[in-house]
């Protein structure tokens, strides 16, 4: 039995780029474009199609279904080369865009618009599924105090440093974002309320211990407060508005803690 094409594209997920002619064995580049572009999308994979027969025809025929570009045969090796290395690139610049338009530019993570776009999303999933979750917001403790007391290039290390600590206990299905100056909002997906209240104690902990050098030779320790709230509220603006109620009793409490709303 012959594999299709796209199981072995889902097995090797690097691959960027196709090439394909339309005449070929068991099935030709038209059914192979339409058959790929119903699971990857221009933007994700491209398509570069080729033939030697009724060329006018076939090439808007490929690229009316998503091909990304044409070339007519006979064709020199410079000229295929070029169109390889050009759709490469079209497809890294797209890449870097969507970068730039989900993620934080200073910590590295998802920045609030993509955060509440995947949440939306991931809660109607989650109710669907009758699956548990927690949110919690964090919240770096006297944040401006040590941007007004020690700059904001330490205040920008405070974020970066932190932000790495939190990737660092992200586990694979959990999600989290910086969607404030120094907020940070992490989703635990699929997990029971005692474990995710675990789950925040140690990281809690796992911040107390960063330090960062200042210009002066000292070295500055942080803390945050946490308000958390679970997946049995009706939207994602709830829960929100519900942590940070938390998150404001566990201010006002002494901050370096946890809350539960």
């Amino acid at each position: 039995m012959v594999r299709k094409p796209w199981c072995f594209l889902e097995d090797n997920p690097d691959i960027k780029l196709i090439l394909t002619d339309f005449q070929m064995p068991v099935i030709n580049g038209v059914e192979l474009t339409k058959e790929v572009r119903k699971r990857y999308s221009k933007n994700e994979l491209s398509i570069i199609a080729m033939t030697g027969t009724n060329t006018e025809l076939i090439s808007a025929k490929f690229l009316k279904i998503g091909a990304n570009d044409f070339i007519n045969k006979p064709f020199t090796r410079e000229e295929i080369a070029c169109r390889i290395n050009n759709s490469l690139d079209a497809l890294e610049y797209i890449a870097k865009i969507q970068d730039m338009a989900q993620n934080d530019f200073l910590s590295g993570l998802a920045n609030r618009r993509y955060f509440f776009d995947a949440m939306q999303e991931y809660f109607k999933e989650a109710k669907k599924r009758n699956e548990p979750f927690a949110l919690g917001l964090i919240d770096v403790d006297n944040f401006k105090q040590i941007n007004d007391t020690l700059g904001h290039r330490v205040g920008d290390t405070v974020i970066v440093e932190l932000a790495k600590t939190l990737k660092e206990h992200l586990l694979h299905d959990h999600f989290i974002a910086r969607i404030g100056g120094d907020e940070f909002c992490l989703v635990l997906k699929d997990i029971e309320q005692k474990k995710a209240l675990e789950f925040f104690l140690k990281l809690k902990s796992a911040v107390n211990h960063i330090h960062i050098k200042t210009k002066e030779g000292d070295s500055l320790t942080i803390s945050v407060s946490i308000g958390v709230t679970f997946g049995d509220l009706e939207s994602v603006e709830e829960m929100i508005n519900q942590a940070d109620k938390a998150l404001y009793i566990a201010k006002k409490n002494g901050r370096n803690r946890i809350e539960v709303a």
